[in-house]
């Protein structure tokens, strides 16, 4: 009898279907869809098109792993996540190596224990580890792990069991599941100042051109770190000053109009370094990328600003927006976010500039009679 049950899902709606015709093995698969009615209906297709073939007799099981396979030598967690990490994280992710530090240290804390003895409180007594544990930075300072990290090192986790569960079947649950994340920090809100800006300005100009351009596309494009420092050349549109990013943390490409001026110094900048093809920031020996980071850490120190990152430019550029009067989805597209929901921590700022518009309008409403 088939049970067909809704979960959660990060996108859509997902329901799970779970078989169990005595005869047969257990099997289970989950549809997803945007829309729930087209995902459910989906689930129920497949789980009669299943029952129908057992009970015909015509149902085939799944091959069993061969014995040369890999996947037949995954006894402990260790295993399943050498396994995930080579065969199947280079072909998830696009950069699955950024991983590599959390599949190492779960392996560290639980890869002894047989993948079919895993529980939840095992997983849980690891995430309060995660939060207590110190940890040495480059600088020989140590720092506790926030919110955000330790999520990621449970999101990795259970990216691997979830596999083992859908694909390997070498468990039934995640015992993932039944382990909360932690809260999400409310975000830093930290911008540049009127003050600030000539401040930090000058000190990335007495770096080098190079930082100082660099921090020019941060503040009047918005681009996150990776996308302003992978730019290339034939990503601008000098006639439209617009600039391209291709391929962003979203997965997706946009385009970002930005002061005339801008592309006329970008242009400058160009021509001084005659780079007329491939990255803008690329060293002068042509074998890879400038090393921006550091460049601009240490204006924001010479400039005196405290508690300010460099992603704190984004956030600059965004509540200009805001505070201009550019919507929530205008903002949302500028800065390359998939949905409102990110944008909303700008909402109070456009809520003044939406307020000014609506009493305008209203005002020019002539209720004909006198209230009072």
């Amino acid at each position: 009898m088939a049970t067909i049950t809704q979960i959660k899902a990060k996108k859509g709606y997902a329901f799970q279907v779970d078989i169990r015709v005595k005869g047969y093995k257990r099997i289970y698969k989950t549809f997803r869809h945007p829309d729930m009615k087209t995902a459910k209906k989906l689930a129920q297709q497949w789980a009669s098109d299943i029952e129908l073939q057992m009970q015909k007799g015509t149902y085939k099981e799944p091959t069993q792993i061969k014995e040369d396979d890999n996947r037949a030598s995954i006894k402990t967690v260790t295993d399943l996540l050498e396994y995930f990490r080579k065969e199947i994280a280079p072909t998830r992710y696009s950069y699955s190596e950024k991983y590599n530090t959390m599949y190492l240290w779960w392996s560290e804390k639980i890869g002894s224990i047989n993948i079919r003895n895993l529980s939840s409180s095992d997983i849980s007594a690891c995430k309060q580890y995660l939060i207590n544990e110190d940890v040495r930075t480059g600088k020989n300072k140590v720092i506790k792990r926030g919110a955000n990290t330790v999520n990621k090192y449970l999101m990795a986790l259970s990216a691997v069991l979830t596999y083992a569960v859908n694909e390997l079947e070498l468990i039934e649950t995640n015992p993932m599941t039944k382990v909360k994340i932690l809260p999400k920090p409310s975000g830093r809100d930290r911008t540049l100042s009127v003050d600030e800006i000539p401040l930090l300005a000058q000190a990335c100009k007495d770096i080098s051109e190079d930082t100082l351009m660099f921090f020019l596309l941060l503040l009047y494009a918005g681009g996150r770190y990776s996308e302003i420092h992978t730019l290339q050349v034939h990503n601008i549109d000098f006639k439209n000053s617009r600039l391209y990013f291709i391929d962003t943390k979203n997965k997706t490409n946009r385009g970002v109009g930005v002061e005339h001026w801008i592309v006329e110094h970008l242009a400058k900048y160009l021509k001084k370094k005659n780079i007329k093809s491939g990255y803008i920031f690329k060293n002068k020996k042509n074998t890879g990328l400038l090393y921006m980071r550091g460049n601009l850490q240490k204006a924001i120190k010479n400039a005196g600003l405290k508690d300010f990152h460099i992603h704190d430019l984004r956030h600059t550029y965004a509540t200009t927006l805001a505070e201009n009067g550019a919507s929530l989805l205008e903002i949302a597209v500028a800065l390359g976010h998939k949905s409102l929901v990110m944008a909303r921590k700008y909402s109070h700022l456009a809520a003044d500039h939406t307020d000014a518009v609506i009493r305008n309008a209203t005002s020019t409403i002539n209720l004909g009679i006198d209230i009072d």
